[in-house]
């Protein structure tokens, strides 16, 4: 029923399976499956404040504002970043308590340095019967480089609020770059509901960066899918 709370161990969907089509939240961004317990069962990489990794999976490297195929590495290792040789700009920021608001972890992002200014893009998918968000979210930082205080902040660490025993987990998102996660919105139905659902987007330079930059204009009401 609407109102009820979804379970906080809510994860989502098994890597590349796509929701139906009237689920104006269905899409395949997500790659990785997790446990119940919030740990992913796939390539992983875990660290704390220290910002040290140790990375299960392959090589990473990849275009920035390049959209990646199923089998690529989204393990983030962020050393690779802090000297250059990953250069991917999307994260996927994953164990996210249910009951934060869009405007509750932009607000937190933001308090800790990593804000608008440093992020163009901002989505927290939520459900549309539980009101409440579906445990990750997806943002694109302008520059590759301000991800590794974002990590070092938040990747292996407890989140703030709620008191929740999630632990934070950052990977890379499939579709990388702004403009690529823009056009999963194309023809989405997501376009017509209330600003709380749509994704936050951010001008990315210039005297108004940071400020809030309207959607392009899309169709609406088709079945196109958004990011999940």
């Amino acid at each position: 029923p609407v109102g009820q709370l979804v379970d906080d161990n809510q994860q989502p969907p098994t890597s590349f399976i796509r929701l139906p089509s009237s689920d104006v939240n269905s899409s395949s961004l997500s790659s990785e499956s997790q446990s119940p317990s919030g740990r992913k069962t796939g390539a992983s990489t875990r660290t704390g404040k220290s910002g040290s990794t140790a990375s299960t999976g392959g090589n990473n490297s990849g275009g920035h504002n390049s959209e990646e195929g199923p089998n690529h590495n989204l393990s983030l290792n962020i050393d690779h970043v802090r000297t250059g040789k990953d250069r991917r700009s999307s994260l996927m920021v994953r164990n996210i308590p249910n009951k934060y608001t869009q405007q509750m972890l932009l607000s937190e992002f933001a308090s800790s340095g990593h804000g608008p200014t440093k992020m163009d893009f901002f989505y927290l998918p939520i459900d549309f019967k539980n009101k409440c968000n579906r445990g990750y979210a997806f943002v694109n930082f302008v520059d590759y480089k301000d991800i590794c205080a974002f990590f070092d902040e938040y990747n292996g660490t407890s989140w703030k609020r709620f008191n929740s025993d999630k632990i934070c987990d950052i990977t890379y998102a499939r579709i990388q770059g702004k403009a690529a996660m823009l056009k999963r919105f194309e023809n989405s139905a997501l376009m017509e509901k209330d600003d709380e659902y749509r994704p936050k987007v951010f001008v990315s330079h210039g005297e108004r960066k940071g400020q809030i930059e309207s959607m392009p204009m899309m169709g609406s009401g088709g079945s196109g899918s958004a990011i999940q």
